[in-house]
């Protein structure tokens, strides 16, 4: 298994992987599949363009695309001392391998390794208990819920806020 940045080569393997994730975890996810289907294969090259404030690594076995995470700090001057994970994805064949895991500690490394990040945000849906462990095991802590956060076919799923603080407070 290799754990990589993704980059515009990928953009046909990412594209398969990501359409997948939208039809199988659909509240997961905050983009409808349909709207993904649409996108432009050009416009997923664009995600695919790793800068200092975003990439998405990629989890491979042999050739194939298994698993996905994607970082990004916020943009704005006032907001760039924190980053957020989203898009944990691993292909069923290929879960409790420790793979899941094995990306978000790739994140947490890198973003470790950046002084000017103090905190990594991310969201889960409430319900998605092996995630919430493992975001908790890797040290994430809930600090609030967002009730009615997606809507799918008529379902409403909450989630969760949740963070970890990567460099200690200095006052």
């Amino acid at each position: 298994m290799t754990i990589r940045t993704l980059t515009p080569t990928d953009v046909k393997k990412y594209r398969l992987l990501r359409l997948a994730a939208l039809h199988e975890q659909p509240p997961a996810f905050g983009t409808p599949a349909e709207k993904e289907e649409k996108l432009a294969l050009e416009a997923m090259v664009l995600r695919l363009q790793e800068s200092e404030d975003t990439y998405i690594l990629g989890a491979f076995s042999d050739d194939s695309l298994v698993g996905t995470i994607r970082f990004s700090r916020f943009e704005e001057a006032n907001e760039k001392h924190r980053g957020f994970i989203a898009g944990l994805y691993v292909r069923p064949d290929f879960r409790r391998h420790g793979l899941a895991r094995a990306l978000a500690t790739e994140v947490l490394v890198r973003a470790r390794q950046d002084a000017g990040l103090r905190r990594i945000h991310l969201t889960v849906i409430t319900a998605q208990d092996a995630a919430i462990q493992l975001y908790k095991s890797l040290g994430f802590c809930i600090y609030g819920t967002e009730h009615e956060a997606f809507s799918n076919q008529g379902q409403f799923y909450d989630e969760h806020l949740m963070d970890l603080l990567l460099q200690a407070k200095t006052n």
